[in-house]
């Protein structure tokens, strides 16, 4: 059989000419515009069969394309008998009538699938093919309008013909070209589904499909083949040399094999036909965009589509009522700023740029072949010299560099600041825009170090303002006034800030407010260049406002809650943890009757001198223990594994050598961490071989610390071994000795139980509120340096915030904005529709109507362009970049009076501040008032100390309302379930693992472009 490259084919192609080569669409054709395949179809009639005949509901199946998933329904119709083997053509129509016996149940059902879908990305590049009759016939046995809809896209009032059972007196013709449903159309005719009807085709459609296919080539998306009405026609024609004389070329995806008939066909058209063959391919969409690529001429609407801003990017607006307690904050609104002295220079480089000002004070910077300065004409003719091509000219900054991502200008404006803060204040600079006062220092007998007073300078710009936040903080040394290695130095200040409350940080913010403008303007001057601020620091709410006061809006939204259940939905709780011990995890929800589930089987890895240990460990898993802290607010009694999850737990005993690996400590002290980690890898290939574990719990003892990472080949023992047993489909938990000895074994149980329960395939919780046809996606990237690789990092998750799959590719050319690294369009539409294509696998039962991608990074017009482009047919895309420190910091009142005094706890989280029409500042860290933490009118604060900073949200692309992102964001930092002993994290979980994921990236044993079950990384 030949099989023939993408490229080949595409070459091909462009060299047959107009209508020599029809296009043939199966049901893969439709998948990544949201209609399932006829494969998918199938599992999703054994679910429901499953799920209706069991009286369980169908989350418990949620992830049809999971093994697990798969296997327990295939399980279950083997042992009832009397149904097709797996992969048999036949399943599709047994399990269809056996589902929906009755033809209006049927097409009732295909009419929920294919109704009100829209054309994805490849249907409008094929749609292109067909309008410039480089393609005259598409032939489908699906019974969606994609095709139509494609072509009514680009060009609404192009004329084409439509073929069908219901009209089939009208043959194809190259005078008119035509659309030809095989199976039926689903708006006029009665479609085939069944054993009986998938047999037969009109011997009217038989006879215009042969005919047609005379002195033709043919290419097949999509299409695996199943239909005896259709592959017959394909082996009689191959008595006839002409037809298919062009070749029949069949596209497969990557990884897919071909059925046995399917096989045989392909062997003989090949041995006659030389420009026939197989075809490997990464999906519809990316296939049909390759051949659309290559075309001299594209199509305005394919190219500007994802351009209509318009309709797709909409101003940010919140709907709930501001909160009316004032609040302050550490910013600062400009009342003017310089402009620039200008004029166009043959310097080509920063560099050259920095060796022409040498010594001297002047401050300047070089963007698109021009020099902006702050300083005198006099002084700018005298350091520049012949590199001055212009009449030297005084412009105030355009937009374009003002808002510029790293603006030079804003960085010239950092210039003049720091001019002044160490020549008039006489601050030193100890870090980039962290300055301290060398004169007061005080000793801290805690730390063992000098603490200094410092300030940390932040500059922005929205709606034309520059806004200056100064944050304090403080420079340590030791007592001789030197200074400590780098990680121990961010430990001492981490410290130091950590013990200051909400009224001592607004304390430190006056002081600092006061130096800058006690007796003279809040202002920042460098010879006749100022930067000016108002003297009052921003805030919001209160009563009693002067007019002139700078204001921001705040708005503070409730803490989302989580269920228990998927028929009460009053089990229902805002601390997870009160909520599981309360109601018993989500997935028992699943089941009507009460129903005994197998334990989670432990295998473990452990050192022989260790054992003893971990087992003690582990079996306290299945006893209760008591919080440290009875008023922490959060952490609550846990109750033993079978009491919280109603499923055992099954810790295998120390002699039990089918489970339990152990070798000797001694001898391994000497390995280094490569040979540890070969050991470990050893181990985990006789466990993929066994059937009769969930987990394999890998103990790291304390003496061990020094195989954990190798800084100079990015090497990390916990990803590479998660990585390798990821790829034998082993679920893996580290368990290391300091989480054995911690003081707290109640937080550790909780953090362990849930992790095991979730990797376990369990359902802990999911939010009350949510969209069901809303999907998440965290795209980050990683640079090895010593690989010189550039990875992009994606997870995909369902509308609960629940973790589907993982994705890594390594980007080949990757583009930079500074020193982040982004991709090209091409890169980001092939990674996102890779997602999208996943999405549907999952469950394409579901609709999904919004994605919500989230980065931590700005997204480039090509990353837009691509992944926008990989999504059409998805009404609304959500672009957002979320920004973990911010420099903005907010004093809490629990008053309306600012006279007052601050409140005694930090500001609350779900407090929420707009910006700009595409900006808002979100703390997601703060204290809440619960009854389900610490009780009403009580705070509960995460940690306990310090001031927190919120995430900076910048819109993108989208059109959700702020309360909307807000809520999702909110809701998204309480789904990791690999940290269930903590009420959130910060991030939500589309960029909290994205940090772990990229350090997994540049491991050896990553595998790129393969989608990874989630639970597989927790």
């Amino acid at each position: 059989m030949r099989v023939i490259n993408q490229a080949t084919l595409i070459r091909y192609l462009s060299v047959m000419n107009n209508g020599e080569i029809d296009f043939f669409l199966g049901s893969g054709a439709s998948a990544q515009a949201g209609i399932p395949t006829g494969g998918t179809m199938i599992w999703d009639f054994k679910r429901e069969l499953y799920c209706t005949e069991n009286s369980v509901s169908k989350d418990l199946f949620k992830d049809l394309n999971a093994e697990i998933t798969r296997k327990k329904l295939q399980n279950y119709f083997e042992f009832q008998g009397g149904h097709p083997a797996l992969w048999a053509p036949e399943e599709y129509a047994h399990y269809f009538e056996l589902c929906h016996p009755t033809a209006i149940a049927r097409e009732r059902y295909i009419l929920s699938k294919v109704n009100d879908i829209s054309p994805s990305i490849g249907h409008l590049c094929l749609g292109n093919l067909f309008i410039k009759k480089k393609v005259v016939n598409i032939w489908t046995t699906n019974f969606d309008e994609l095709v139509e809809a494609g072509i009514k896209t680009l060009v609404p009032h192009h004329s084409f013909n439509v073929y069908s059972s219901a009209n089939k007196s009208v043959a194809p013709s190259n005078a008119l070209s035509s659309v030809i449903k095989l199976h039926g159309d689903y708006r006029y005719d009665h479609i085939k589904n069944t054993p009986t009807e998938l047999q037969r085709l009109e011997a009217s459609m038989q006879k215009a499909f042969s005919v047609s296919l005379v002195n033709k080539g043919l290419v097949v998306v999509g299409y695996s083949g199943s239909d005896e009405s259709i592959m017959s026609i394909f082996e009689a024609g191959m008595i006839n040399s002409d037809f298919l004389k062009y070749g029949l070329i069949w596209t497969i995806p990557e990884g897919v094999q071909l059925s046995d008939r399917l096989s045989a066909l392909m062997e003989r058209v090949c041995q006659v036909n030389e420009n026939s063959g197989i075809v490997q391919i990464q999906g519809f969409d990316k296939f049909m965009h390759s051949i659309y690529a290559t075309q001299i001429s594209k199509n305005d609407v394919i190219e500007n589509l994802w351009k209509d801003y318009a309709h797709r990017k909409l101003p940010i607006s919140f709907q709930i009522a501001p909160n009316t307690n004032f609040t302050k904050l550490n910013a600062f609104e400009s009342t003017s700023f310089p402009s620039c002295m200008v004029f166009d220079t043959d310097i080509s480089s920063w560099k050259q740029l920095r060796e022409v000002i040498g010594d001297s004070r002047i401050i300047a910077a070089l963007y698109a072949s021009r020099i902006y300065c702050f300083d005198e004409t006099d002084e700018i003719n005298r350091v520049f010299d012949y590199h001055v091509k212009s009449q030297i000219e005084q412009e105030r900054v355009s937009n374009r560099i003002l808002y510029c991502t790293d603006s030079i200008y804003i960085g010239m404006l950092y210039s003049i600041i720091k001019k002044v803060l160490i020549s008039e204040f006489g601050m030193i600079e100890f870090r980039r825009n962290k300055y301290y006062d060398p004169t007061v220092s005080r000793r801290d007998y805690d730390l063992h170090c000098l603490i200094y007073e410092a300030i940390e300078i932040s500059l922005s710009v929205y709606k034309g303002k520059i806004y200056l936040n100064t944050v304090p903080t403080v420079f340590v040394t030791d007592y001789g006034g030197n200074t400590f290695e780098r990680f121990e130095n961010q430990r001492r200040i981490n410290s130091a800030m950590s013990k200051l409350y909400n009224g001592q940080y607004n304390e430190k913010l006056k002081f600092w407010n006061l130096l800058f403008s006690k007796n003279r303007p809040f202002s920042f001057s460098y010879k006749s260049f100022s930067l000016s601020f108002n003297k009052v620091p921003i805030s919001s709410g209160g009563v009693s406002r002067v007019q002139s006061w700078p204001t921001k809006t705040c708005y503070r939204f409730s803490e989302p809650e989580m269920q228990f259940s998927v028929t009460d939905i009053s089990k229902r709780s805002v601390n997870q943890l009160k909520g599981i011990s309360k109601y018993a995890p989500l997935d028992c929800s699943y089941y009507t009757q009460q129903t005994h589930r197998p334990s989670i089987e432990l295998a473990i890895i452990s050192p022989q001198e260790q054992i003893r240990k971990l087992l003690n460990h582990l079996s306290k898993l299945n006893q209760p223990a008591l919080p440290r802290n009875p008023n922490d607010g959060f952490l609550t009694q846990y109750s033993g594994f079978d009491a919280v999850f109603k499923r055992g737990l099954s810790i295998p005993a120390e002699n039990n050598t089918t489970k339990v690996f152990l070798y000797s400590q001694s001898r391994t002290s000497n390995m280094n961490e490569v040979d540890y980690s070969n050991g470990l890898k050893r181990t985990i290939d006789r466990l993929a071989g066994q059937n009769n574990f969930d987990i394999a719990v890998i103990y790291i003892p304390t003496v061990f610390s020094r195989f954990r990472e190798n800084h100079l080949t990015d090497f990390n023992l916990h990803d590479a071994i998660k990585l390798y047993a990821t790829d034998k489909s082993v679920k893996v938990q580290f368990i290391e000795e300091r989480s054995i000895d911690y003081y707290d074994q109640c937080k550790v149980m909780w953090g362990l139980s849930t992790s095991l329960y979730a990797k376990a395939t369990g359902i802990l919780w999911q939010p009350v509120t949510m969209n069901k046809e809303t999907a998440f996606v965290g795209v980050s990237y990683a640079i090895s340096k010593s690989k010189g690789t550039c990875i992009g990092c994606s997870q995909l998750f369902d509308s609960t915030g629940t973790g589907i799959r993982l994705l890594l590719r390594k980007i080949d050319d990757p583009g930079f904005w500074g020193r982040n690294p982004y991709m090209k369009s091409d890169e980001a539409r092939s990674m996102m529709s890779t997602l999208r294509d996943q999405y549907y696998k999952y469950d394409s039962t579901n609709p999904l109507r919004r994605i919500v991608v989230h980065k931590t990074t700005p997204f480039t017009q090509e990353e837009i362009k691509g992944f926008t482009q990989a999504l059409e047919g998805i009404d609304d895309i959500e672009l957002l970049q979320i920004q973990e420190y911010a420099s903005w910091r907010a004093i809490r009142y629990d008053t309306i009076d600012f006279k007052r005094d601050p409140a005694r706890f930090a500001i609350h989280r779900g407090t929420a501040m707009p910006l700009d029409d595409d900006c808002f500042l979100l703390w997601t860290h703060g204290c809440i008032q619960h009854n389900d933490l610490s009780g009403i009118g009580h705070n509960y604060y995460k940690g306990g100390r310090g001031i927190p900073s919120p995430l900076l949200v910048k819109r993108f692309y989208g059109k959700a309302s702020g309360d909307v992102l807000v809520n999702e964001i909110l809701m998204l930092s309480k789904m990791n379930w690999n940290s269930g002993d903590s009420l959130y994290k910060q991030l939500p979980v589309t960029l909290d693992f994205a940090k772990v994921l990229s350090r997994m990236s540049k491991q050896d044993e990553a595998i790129y472009n393969k989608p990874y079950d989630f639970r597989y990384f927790m």
